[in-house]
């Protein structure tokens, strides 16, 4: 799972779109390890939120980090992995994240950007 560090920066639905296309570009490298899911979530007159849930090939972001540093703008936590069954709270989390057109956690979703 993943969140922008900075979202009290996020102004605009145009631009915010365009961080996490870019995110996904500068991440090309991983391309054949992972599979992502980014989400912007609310609306300009309230707060625009980049949020994410991300399936890694092994147990750390590691592999993504030294690909793109921009990785680091984000908080990454492990869900689910080795030593770590999925619950049944996780699964719905994935779900949603992965699934989910119109709204998440509460708030709008005003984009979606799909790394595969």
């Amino acid at each position: 799972h993943m969140v922008y560090n900075y979202n009290e920066e996020n102004k605009r639905t145009f631009m915010v779109s365009n961080a996490i296309a870019g995110f996904q570009q500068r991440s090309d490298e991983v391309r054949k390890w992972c599979f992502g899911v980014m989400d912007v979530l609310g609306t300009e007159e309230t707060t625009l939120e980049i949020k994410g849930v991300w399936m890694l090939r092994g147990d750390t972001t590691a592999h993504l980090i030294q690909a793109n540093d921009d990785a680091n703008w984000y908080t990454w936590t492990k869900l689910a992995g080795k030593g770590m069954p999925p619950t049944d709270e996780t699964k719905k989390i994935v779900r949603s994240y992965w699934c989910e057109e119109d709204e998440l956690e509460g708030k709008p979703i005003a984009d979606s950007a799909v790394f595969k």
